[in-house]
C-alpha cells in the first residue's frame, strides 16, 4: 500500500526517524565509580597505567600527571576512552606523591573532572593539585546560548511549521524569520561554548581551534549541526512560499536534534528515551510555534484568522497528548525511585517545570474547550480573552525553556544514585593494619560484610618502606563457627597485592592469616582478627 496523503507521508517519515534514533547506544549521565589504584594508595612499584571507571562511556579531554617536583606531563595521547578510561603512565616515574588531573565528557555532553592522588614508594609533601574547573562566565554564556537556541527553535522553526498549515500574519512571519536567523548563529556559538566548558578554558580561548574540536567531539556536536540545518530549512520555507513544506523536515530535524544529546536522550533504555524526547519536542514545536501567529490572527476578523484557529484547535490535542505521554515516561526514568536524590538541583528544576506545565495545560484546556468555540463564532470578548491567555502561555513557555537550559549543568537523580551506590560500596570496606617485628601490612576487605569479597594488601618492612614479596597466601578461618580454613593466593598487579573471588560465607569473627614469602629462605607469618557483620 502506498501512502499518498501529506499527513501520512509525514507520519511515515517521523516513524522512520524514531526507529533510527532508537537504535543508538545506551548512555547516561557520567559519574565516577572507582579508580585503580584507589585514591591515596601507596604503591611499591610504579604502575604501568591508571584507570578510571565510570557508569557510562566517556571521552577523555584532559589527562595531566603532576609529579612530586611539580612537573606536569600531558598523558592524553596515551589514554584509552570508554566506560573505563585507561591512562598509560610514562616510564621511570619518580618516587613520591603523584596527581592525575583529569577531565572527561559524557555522551550527554556534560564534562566532569577531578584528581586521583597516589604515591610510589613513600608519600611526599607539597600541595595537591585539583582537577580543572570550568569558568563561571562560560557557564552563564552557555546557559544563555542554549536558552536562545531553544527559543529560536520553538518559536522560529515552530512558526514555520504553523505557516505550512495556514497563512502567517506579516509580523509573525518577520518574528519567526528573525528568530530562525538568530538560531542559525547561536547554534554554532553554543557549540564553541560547549567546547570551552568541556575543556575548562576561559572565554577568550573561543577564538582557538581547541574548544571547537572538543565541542564537535561531544554528542552536542551532532545536535548543533542538526539544529542549524533545521533552522536553515525553516528559513527557506518561510522565504519561499512555494517551498513552505520544507517546514516539515525542519520540524522533524529539530525534534531529532534534541534527542541526540542531553540527559533525557542519553538515558536507558534508548529504545524508549530517544523516541520519547523526539516526540516530546515535536509536540512542543507545533504547539509553541503556533502561539505568536495565533495571537496576531485573533486581532483580525477574516477567513484566514478563523481557518488558522480552527486547524490549530483540531490538531493541538494530539500534540498535547504526545507531550504528556512522553514527558511522564522521561520523568520516571530520569528521577528513578523516590529518595533523597529527588531533592537535587535537577529535581528542583523538574519540579519547577512541572508546576509551570500544569499551569500551561490548564490554560490550554480552558482555551480549547471554553474560548475557541465562541471565538470562532465571532464573540469579541472570547477573542480578547483568548489573546490574553495566549500571551500568558508564551511567557510560561519562555520560563520553561530557561529552566530546561539549566539542566545542562545538573546530573539527574538516576546518575547521582549510581555514584552514591558506588561510594557506599567503598565506604563499606573494612581496613586492618597488622604487623610484627619484621613487616607490616595494610589490608582492605571490600565489602566488609559476609559474601563475596576482594582483599587488597600493601606490604611494608618494619621501617615502613615498601616491601617486595615473592608470594602471599591468605587463609581465612573461623573455628568457632565450625568452618575449615579457606586459602587464597594473592596476585600482584600494578605494585599491590590482591585476592579476587574470595568468599566469607557467614558473619562472625574470622581469623586472617598471611604467609608472606619474602625469599626462598624467608617466610613471614602475620595473623589478625576481623569481625564480619
Amino acid at each position: 500500500m502506498f501512502v499518498t496523503s501529506p499527513f501520512g507521508r509525514m507520519v511515515l517519515v517521523l516513524g522512520l526517524l524514531f526507529s533510527l534514533i532508537s537504535i543508538q547506544p545506551a548512555w547516561a549521565h557520567a559519574q565516577l565509580l572507582s579508580t585503580t589504584p584507589p585514591a591515596g594508595a601507596v604503591l611499591a612499584d610504579e604502575p604501568e597505567s591508571l584507570s578510571l571507571a565510570f557508569n557510562e562511556p566517556v571521552t577523555a579531554l584532559v589527562m595531566t600527571l603532576v609529579a612530586p617536583d611539580g612537573t606536569r606531563t600531558d598523558l592524553l595521547d596515551g589514554t584509552q576512552s570508554g566506560e573505563t578510561v585507561v591512562v598509560a603512565l610514562p616510564p621511570s616515574s619518580s618516587e613520591g606523591t603523584h596527581v592525575l588531573s583529569w577531565r572527561v565528557v559524557s555522551t550527554d555532553g556534560h564534562p566532569i573532572g577531578g584528581s586521583l592522588v597516589f604515591s610510589i614508594g613513600m608519600p611526599s609533601g607539597g600541595p595537591v593539585a585539583s582537577g580543572p574547573e570550568g569558568d563561571r562566565v562560560v557557564s552563564v554564556a552557555l546557559w544563555a546560548a542554549k536558552a536562545g537556541v531553544f527559543i529560536a527553535l520553538f518559536f522560529g522553526v515552530g512558526g514555520a511549521v504553523f505557516g505550512a498549515m495556514t497563512v502567517l500574519p506579516p509580523l509573525a512571519r518577520t518574528l519567526a524569520l528573525a528568530l530562525g536567523t538568530a538560531g542559525l548563529v547561536l547554534a554554532p556559538v553554543s557549540l564553541g561554548l560547549h567546547g570551552l566548558d568541556a575543556l575548562a578554558l576561559p572565554p577568550g580561548d573561543i577564538v582557538t581551534p581547541s574548544p571547537w574540536s572538543a565541542g564537535l567531539a561531544t554528542s552536542y556536536g551532532m545536535t548543533a549541526v542538526a539544529l542549524a540545518l533545521a533552522m536553515l530549512l525553516a528559513l527557506v520555507a518561510m522565504l519561499r512560499p512555494g517551498l513552505r513544506l520544507l517546514a516539515v523536515p525542519a520540524w522533524l530535524g529539530g525534534a531529532v536534534a534534541l534527542s541526540l544529546s542531553g540527559h533525557a536522550g542519553a538515558a536507558e533504555p534508548q529504545s524508549l528515551t530517544r523516541p520519547a524526547v523526539a516526540l516530546h519536542v515535536a509536540g512542543l514545536l507545533f504547539w509553541v510555534g503556533a502561539l505568536p501567529p495565533l495571537l496576531l490572527l485573533l486581532a483580525q476578523k477574516n477567513a484566514d484568522a478563523d481557518r488558522g484557529l480552527a486547524r490549530f484547535s483540531r490538531v493541538v490535542p494530539l500534540a498535547v497528548g504526545a507531550i504528556l505521554v512522553s514527558g511522564v515516561a522521561l520523568a520516571v526514568i530520569q528521577m528513578g525511585p523516590p529518595g533523597a536524590h529527588w531533592l537535587s538541583p535537577y529535581g528542583g528544576i523538574l519540579a519547577s517545570k512541572l508546576l509551570l506545565l500544569a499551569l500551561l495545560f490548564a490554560l490550554a484546556i480552558w482555551n480549547r474547550w471554553r474560548l475557541t468555540g465562541p471565538a470562532l463564532a465571532g464573540e469579541i470578548i472570547a477573542r480578547h480573552r483568548l489573546r490574553r491567555s495566549i500571551r500568558a502561555e508564551i511567557v510560561i513557555i519562555v520560563l520553561i525553556l530557561g529552566l530546561v537550559a539549566g539542566w545542562r549543568f545538573t546530573p539527574p537523580p538516576r546518575a547521582l544514585a549510581e555514584a552514591t551506590a558506588a561510594a557506599d560500596r567503598g565506604v563499606e570496606a573494612t581496613f586492618v593494619h597488622v604487623m610484627d617485628a619484621n613487616a607490616m601490612v595494610d589490608m582492605t576487605v571490600t565489602p566488609g560484610r559476609a559474601g563475596p569479597v576482594s582483599i587488597d594488601l600493601a606490604v611494608s618492612d618494619a621501617a615502613g618502606a615498601p616491601a617486595v614479596p615473592q608470594a602471599i597466601m591468605v587463609t581465612l578461618s573461623a573455628p568457632e563457627l565450625g568452618i575449615e580454613p579457606l586459602r587464597y593466593e594473592a596476585v600482584v598487579a600494578d605494585g599491590f597485592w590482591r585476592v579476587e573471588g574470595a568468599t566469607i560465607p557467614i558473619a562472625g569473627q574470622w581469623t586472617i592469616s598471611l604467609d608472606i614469602r619474602m625469599s626462598r629462605f624467608s617466610l613471614i607469618r602475620l595473623e589478625t582478627q576481623l569481625d564480619i557483620p
